[in-house]
Formats: C-alpha cells, sequence, structure tokens
C-alpha cells in the first residue's frame, strides 16, 4: 500500500471506536474477579489488555500529534473499567478531533518514534494505523479470552457498523 488518506484514517477510527466499545460494554458485564483473572496470553487479564489497547491508541496518537505522551490513566490496580471507558471517550474525540484537520501533506510527513529499543522513521499515517490496527488483533484476543471466561463478544464485524450508518438494519 503506497498511502491511507485522511478519510481511509477516519473510517478505520469509526470502526476502532464502535469495536472498543462493543467490548467495554461487554467487559462491564463482567464481575471484577473476571475481569482481573489471569486468562489472557499476552497480558495476564481482560483488564491489562484493555488498557494495552488503550495505551497503544494513545501512544500513537499523541505521537503523530507532536504531543508529549503522559500515561493518563494511574495506577492500574486503583482503576475502574468505568474510568478506562472515561479515558476512550477522550482518546476517541481527540482522535476524531484530529483526523478531521490534519492534512495529507502531514500525514505523509516522516516523523520519528521511539518502540521499545527500536526508533523508526516512517510517515505518519503508517504510526495511526498501526495505532488502529494494532488493536483489532488485541480485540480477537479478547474475544477469545472473554468468551472463555463466559462473556462472549458480539460480532466486531465492520459490515454490521457499515450498514447501520447507511440506515440498513442487518439481522
Amino acid at each position: 500500500m503506497e498511502s491511507m488518506n485522511r478519510s481511509s484514517l477516519y473510517t478505520l477510527h469509526d470502526y476502532t471506536v464502535y469495536a472498543n466499545d462493543l467490548v467495554l460494554q461487554t467487559a462491564a458485564k463482567m464481575p471484577g474477579e473476571a475481569l482481573t483473572l489471569d486468562a489472557s496470553p499476552s497480558h495476564g487479564s481482560v483488564k491489562r489488555l484493555l488498557v494495552h489497547l488503550f495505551r497503544c491508541e494513545y501512544y500513537f496518537l499523541m505521537e503523530c500529534m507532536n504531543s508529549q505522551p503522559e500515561d493518563p490513566l494511574g495506577d492500574l490496580d486503583t482503576l475502574t473499567l468505568s474510568a478506562l471507558g472515561e479515558a476512550f471517550t477522550v482518546l476517541n474525540d481527540r482522535r476524531g478531533r484530529y483526523l478531521a484537520h490534519v492534512n495529507e501533506y502531514e500525514l505523509q510527513e516522516v516523523i520519528a518514534l521511539n518502540l521499545g529499543q527500536t526508533r523508526l522513521s516512517l510517515p505518519r499515517w503508517q504510526f495511526m494505523a498501526q495505532s488502529l490496527l494494532h488493536s483489532v488483533h488485541h480485540r480477537g484476543e479478547l474475544s477469545i479470552v472473554m468468551t472463555g471466561l463466559g462473556y462472549p463478544l458480539p460480532t466486531l464485524d465492520p459490515i454490521l457498523l457499515y450498514a447501520s450508518q447507511a440506515g440498513q438494519p442487518f439481522s
């Protein structure tokens, strides 16, 4: 792929908001012990995996906006699912505003980010795409883990969002 434009990234943003909301709504039905049970192969628990999703999306957005990323979540032991949901709402709003105003030249601009011990220089749009597509991977993991805990996620297929946006019920 040569490039993703602002419209393409905004489409991924809309889907990410939709899918993350469905995951958070399902997680809200889980008792606290199920949220923190060591059940995820990558991050331990459903709660920690949701925090990872948030932090990755937040980090890449802040870097793309040339802002210093600070962890807005605080202490994970006292972090509630409700507070995490509110943090996602703020993140979604901020990313939506950014994508509404960033221009195509800025999206093509090469920026450098630190990922662990590696410094990568890539076009801004690729870091934005990473932020949004990385969550798809972990939502798949959450689907397996949460189903195993007795809280299956609803279907997260984007076509359901698109049909709804077009005013076409899908059953």
